[in-house]
């Protein structure tokens, strides 16, 4: 059976395929995850369950929300945390588990040629994204920001690139009206799982499948800066309230002429309703003019 290491982060679009291999039967004999701290000289460092503490102090651990961090302990798989993947101290960690592929769900570090030549199969990563538009490290943010109402995710091989390796498969799909970012995590996740599942049945089978990206449609993105996070009430109301909803977890804000209003959630929108002034005070909610629209929303 192939032997794999799983790289990710605590959320949500790592845990659910993760959870998928488990039930899947897979054989992961590592999870790595990147450094919670600033000590990275002192890393690579093994994560244990925390200890039961006497008294009543609180338990002070990063790992407190469930994670593929619990699900391992749960598994008896090792958890080691990781801060520079050029270490030899991390790449010699990594060879000893001899591992057949790399499987990677959301994990923040560049692979260096030395940790891509590592398992015999290669490493693979799943992006939330039909690659090759929307390479970087936060292609949801800008799928929302964008307007898109369809997109999918991604398994592909990586190489020394960003997001430029070689495609195992795809799954593309339309977003729904108003589709919050938890959602839209979960339905990436949900349908990049099954691609991963099935790329393993695949090379179980004999051999991974693979075609070079297309050089048509390529973009990248970069990080969100603060300008990205506000939004100018001349885009469509429905580009407004859908971008609103999607990147929730992020603090956005409507910026009208030198006002900026800090938003809590996004209520509503009507494309052919349109107001006297720039915005309206309704007790709690605010109503802003758009181009064309008008969007309704909860302020902070």
């Amino acid at each position: 059976m192939t032997r794999l290491i799983f790289f990710g982060m605590t959320g949500l679009f790592s845990k659910i395929p993760f959870d998928h291999l488990l039930e899947g039967g897979a054989n992961i004999c590592a999870v790595i995850v990147p450094s919670e701290g600033s000590n990275r000289a002192a890393l690579p460092r093994r994560v244990e369950p925390p200890q039961p503490q006497a008294g009543d102090l609180p338990l002070l651990t990063p790992y407190l929300q469930e994670s593929i961090v619990h699900r391992a302990w749960a598994g008896s798989i090792p958890v080691w945390e990781v801060g520079n993947l050029r270490d030899r101290r991390t790449l010699a960690l990594l060879a000893g588990f001899r591992a057949d592929l790399i499987c990677v769900v959301c994990f923040p570090y560049i692979f260096p040629k030395a940790l891509l030549d590592l398992p015999q199969h290669g490493c693979v990563n799943l992006h939330p994204s039909l690659l090759p538009a929307y390479r970087g490290p936060t292609p949801l943010f800008w799928i929302c920001r964008q307007g898109e109402r369809h997109s999918g995710v991604t398994l592909h091989f990586l190489d020394e690139g960003v997001d430029s390796g070689d495609i195992i498969a795809q799954a593309g799909f339309d977003l729904p009206e108003g589709m919050t970012e938890m959602e839209l995590t979960t339905l990436c996740a949900e349908q990049g799982a099954k691609l991963l599942v099935d790329a393993l049945k695949r090379l179980e089978a004999g051999a991974l499948p693979r075609r070079p990206q297309p050089k048509k449609g390529t973009s990248h993105y970069p990080a969100p800066s603060p300008a990205d996070l506000r939004i100018p009430t001349d885009w469509p109301a429905r580009r407004a309230f859908n971008f609103l909803r999607g990147a929730d977890g992020w603090p956005l804000s409507v910026e009208v002429g030198e006002q900026v209003f800090i938003v809590e959630v996004a209520l509503g929108y009507t494309e052919n309703q349109t107001l006297p002034e720039a915005f309206v005070r309704q007790r709690e909610e605010m109503l802003f003019r758009f181009s064309p629209g008008v969007l309704r929303v909860k302020v902070k």
